[in-house]
């Protein structure tokens, strides 16, 4: 078992002392590895796609390469980021889950927007792999539209627009029921274990509340328990950046309960690099990360499981 000492500056310290995760309702810890830039592109992950245009998230690299263009190159992109080896490496490792973000492109386009689809035969292989190297995999709703956060993860940079229309929430429900209903069938043998109903929500002002976000946590909830009759084991939500903390207790399918809703599992993104952490010292990150662990490990801290999806420890401080 890792644990934490007070003042430790050991960088193999720091490393390992995020690779925690409360047990979950499956009965077994979560040591995992996003499988990030595949389905939803980053410049930052992947240069190369974006290196010749002034594109700086998906959407724009589609809207100045034209669809077709765009589908060839990110058809070359879906076939090689990835293989099979990939996945034998990784439980190799001693890792038991991946998460893959997936846009909502990849299952509902409008003619209006740029992007272009095709991601979901790759999807289903890369089920079919981790099913054979007995991964468990958390399928990410990782782009959803008028984009839940501005932020080129989302697909687009810009304002955040996903909480102005409620088409945008339909949409989304709408990819959620159409993942719940692909992999909860037998021939997955289980192997996707949730689905996480949004990723990095950022909410606090008028366009995008708590409130709203609550809804829409209890709607997708509601998709992916009701949409199969095998459903889907667990549920993921973002912390949306207000700490574990503060879903104590949460249960979104009832409001007025005063235990934490059960197949459920906060997503809690731990980064010291920017503000207002990215001034902290490497014994305060240090400090941060053991006093977080012991929280999430506090069985009567009425937090449900909870799992570090993402993380980094780099920081201004030298």
């Amino acid at each position: 078992m890792l644990k934490c000492y007070a003042g430790a500056t050991s960088l193999l310290l720091i490393s390992l002392a995020l690779q925690w995760a409360a047990a979950t309702t499956l009965g077994e810890a979560i040591k995992g590895v996003n499988l990030g830039g595949w389905f939803v592109t980053e410049q930052w992950i992947t240069p190369s796609l974006y290196e010749s245009t002034n594109a700086a998230d998906e959407w724009n690299l589609c809207n100045l390469l034209g669809k077709q263009k765009c589908l060839s190159t990110l058809q070359q992109h879906w076939k090689g980021f990835y293989s099979r080896n990939d996945f034998n490496d990784i439980r190799k490792a001693g890792l038991n889950t991946v998460r893959i973000p997936l846009g909502f492109w990849a299952v509902d386009i409008l003619d209006s927007e740029p992007y272009v689809s095709g991601q979901y035969p790759y999807l289903i292989q890369a089920v079919q792999w981790a099913r054979e190297f007995k991964l468990s995999v958390y399928v990410d709703l990782h782009g959803a539209p008028g984009s839940q956060n501005g932020q080129d993860n989302s697909g687009l940079i810009g304002p955040v627009l996903f909480a102005t229309n409620t088409s945008n929430s339909d949409r989304s429900l709408n990819v959620l029921r159409n993942l719940t209903e692909e992999f909860s069938q037998p021939k997955y043998d289980d192997t996707v274990v949730g689905i996480e109903l949004l990723n990095e929500p950022r909410v606090g002002s008028a366009r995008f509340s708590m409130e709203q976000l609550k809804n829409f946590y209890a709607d997708g909830v509601s998709v992916v328990h009701n949409s199969s009759e095998e459903g889907l084991p667990n549920v993921a939500i973002h912390d949306a950046f207000w700490g574990p903390q503060y879903w104590i207790d949460y249960n979104p399918a009832d409001s007025t309960s005063n235990e934490p809703a059960t197949s459920l599992t906060v997503d809690t993104h731990q980064y010291y690099a920017f503000a207002p952490l990215n001034n902290l010292t490497q014994s305060q990150i240090i400090d941060a990360i053991c006093n977080t662990g012991k929280t999430l490990k506090n069985p009567s801290s009425g937090i449900p499981p909870t799992v570090v999806g993402e993380w980094s420890l780099q920081t201004s401080v030298s």
